[in-house]
């Protein structure tokens, strides 16, 4: 029996991770691996439902369920993060003598800067678009060049053309991780 429970849990807890990850590749566009992922998910999901539903009167079964339910949440989440699947769109307001633009130029990303004009003096805007799995390297670099920048990061629906389609080759990519050391 306490097989069976460990079972019951383990199978909801990948389960919920597969579901989890699935649902974050999806929503990144990628169909078909979504679609392949589906089908081992909900082979989880029937094994894992079918060992509490024929036992219903076992509350243990329903707790160990509802268990791995909860720790399918943490890992897909978790998991999630470790891929980082998609692109980070960094939008900089900072002093025009600010150094972000050429350290990030330095280290091979693309950089668009534009004059802005804040409530008190002149500003820049510099926008830039990373691989997400660099927005908390280079997160930290602007924060290590210029304190005071407002930045803010979201995630862009599409790209099309640019410079970020460019800096994603090889040569461009080792020297973002050669800056990020």
């Amino acid at each position: 029996m306490s097989l069976e429970i460990a079972g019951i849990f383990f199978a909801e807890a990948l389960f919920v991770t597969v579901m989890t990850c699935r649902w974050i590749i999806l929503v990144k566009g990628n169909r078909m691996f979504a679609a392949f992922a589906s089908f081992f998910e909900q082979m989880l999901n029937v094994l894992a439902l079918g060992m509490v539903v024929s036992h219903l009167d076992s509350p243990i079964r329903i707790l160990a369920f509802g268990l791995g339910y909860a720790v399918g949440s943490l890992s897909g989440s978790w998991m999630e993060e470790k891929l980082a699947i998609g692109y980070i769109m960094f939008q900089i307001i900072a002093s025009p003598e600010s150094k972000i633009p050429e350290i990030l130029r330095n280290a091979g990303v693309g950089v668009t800067v534009c004059e802005a004009k804040g409530n008190d003096s002149a500003k820049i805007l510099i926008v830039s678009v990373v691989r997400r799995r660099w927005a908390g390297q280079i997160a930290q670099k602007i924060e290590e060049t210029d304190s005071h920048a407002f930045v803010v990061r979201t995630e862009p629906q599409a790209l099309k053309g640019g410079y970020l389609l460019k800096s994603l080759r090889a040569a461009n990519q080792d020297a973002i991780r050669t800056m990020m050391k």
